[in-house]
């Protein structure tokens, strides 16, 4: 009998098996796959788990602080900051008018003050005024001398008249603790 090449084989062959790690590979593959897919579905019921929760706490924000609360809200810190500005001020500010009950106390009868130029920065106060006489104006020196609250008694000018009047002007280095 002749050959033919292009005529199908009469006797069947024997098939030929995969070997059987192919199969191992094809259900590895098939399990990754479907690991995949399961954790793709797991990340997306989580991210709109998360969406959801995060919806509502901004509606709970939302109710909580309205836009008119807010600018209330931030009216508020200004004033608070206003009024910390103020107590610090308050704080700092010296008071002169320890120095003005230091003055009426220690002021002789017959003395007369016309001018004062006070600077609690500096303690330092000025004062210009008239007397009956000398001899009344060396006993107020003595009495500003005496008291703790000024450091000393400074005689920048004095004039007197011919009925005796005499008109001076005095520097006192005051005591720092008397401003605070």
């Amino acid at each position: 009998m002749v050959y033919n090449k292009s005529m199908p084989g009469i006797i069947p062959k024997p098939i030929k098996r995969t070997p059987k790690w192919h199969a191992i590979a094809l259900c590895a593959a098939l399990g990754l796959i479907v690991l995949l897919v399961l954790g793709y579905a797991l990340l997306f019921y989580f991210e709109g788990k998360a969406q959801s929760t995060l919806n509502d706490l901004e509606e709970k924000i939302a109710q909580v602080g309205t836009k008119e609360e807010k600018k209330i809200e931030t009216q508020l810190l200004l004033q608070r900051k206003t009024i910390n500005d103020f107590a610090k001020l308050f704080q700092d500010h010296k008071k002169a008018s320890a120095f003005f009950e230091f003055i009426e106390n220690n002021c002789h009868p017959k003395v007369w003050f016309t001018e004062l130029t006070l600077s609690p920065e500096d303690a330092q106060a000025n004062l210009s005024g008239q007397t009956v006489n000398f001899q009344t104006l060396g006993q107020q020196i003595l009495i500003f001398q005496e008291h703790d609250s000024v450091e000393s008694v400074q005689l920048n000018s004095l004039t007197i008249n011919d009925e005796g009047e005499t008109e001076f002007t005095l520097s006192l280095p005051l005591n720092s603790q008397m401003f605070k």
